[in-house]
């Protein structure tokens, strides 16, 4: 099984991602914990490669080095051309986590949060072409938190930014066939929703 959590920064994807891990061996079910950024396919390696070479940029601005390396390495076409190949790397930790090793593999962010990554507003042929590429998840969940609430848990973003995200979510998320969007403003609520939706499908 395939559980994977989208949404902005501090719509408490984390929190929901070991509270099901924990749930899940609780019933003696074997599972593994991926983030998309930093354990999966090329642009994992790249940002490994990134804080290799001088860490991540400064959030209050960067160096003439960071802004060439960062155009480089966070460049929306460059991701897009490389999603494809995370994607054959995806099948691969999927054959062996999931088909070979029978564990419940769940997703901290999957490459549907890619997909807002790399939309500019433009290009929604291209992403609508890459979505169609993706496995679709058992149950794919996006914590939908507007961009001033997730300001206010997580200062890491300007307003501006995460709104344009947000609006790429709800751009995104409906191409997602049985997509499970949930109000993170219960964690209680969200924990029952979410519990009820991944008992219904290991059942099925």
């Amino acid at each position: 099984m395939l559980i994977t959590f989208s949404g902005l920064d501090g719509a408490g994807k984390s929190t929901l991602v070991r509270w099901l891990q924990q749930t899940l061996e609780g019933q003696n079910r074997r599972v593994v914990v991926f983030h998309m950024n930093d354990h999966v396919g090329v642009y994992a390696y790249l940002r490994l490669l990134r804080n290799q070479l001088g860490g991540a940029p400064p959030r209050n601005g960067a160096g003439a080095l960071h802004r060439v390396r960062n155009a480089l390495l966070w460049g929306k076409l460059l991701r897009r051309m490389i999603y494809p190949l995370d994607l054959l790397l995806f099948l691969a930790y999927r054959l062996y986590h999931e088909f070979i090793r029978r564990r419940v593999v769940i997703m901290d962010r999957y490459f549907y949060d890619t997909l807002v990554d790399v939309a500019d507003g433009r290009h929604w042929g291209v992403l609508r072409l890459l979505q169609r590429l993706t496995p679709t998840p058992d149950v794919a969940v996006l914590l939908d938190v507007g961009p001033e609430e997730s300001f206010a848990r997580k200062r890491d973003y300007p307003v501006d930014y995460l709104r344009d995200r947000w609006l790429a979510y709800r751009t995104v998320f409906p191409w997602v066939r049985g997509a499970l969007v949930v109000k993170n403003d219960d964690l209680h609520a969200a924990q029952q929703t979410v519990a009820r939706l991944v008992g219904e499908r290991l059942v099925a």
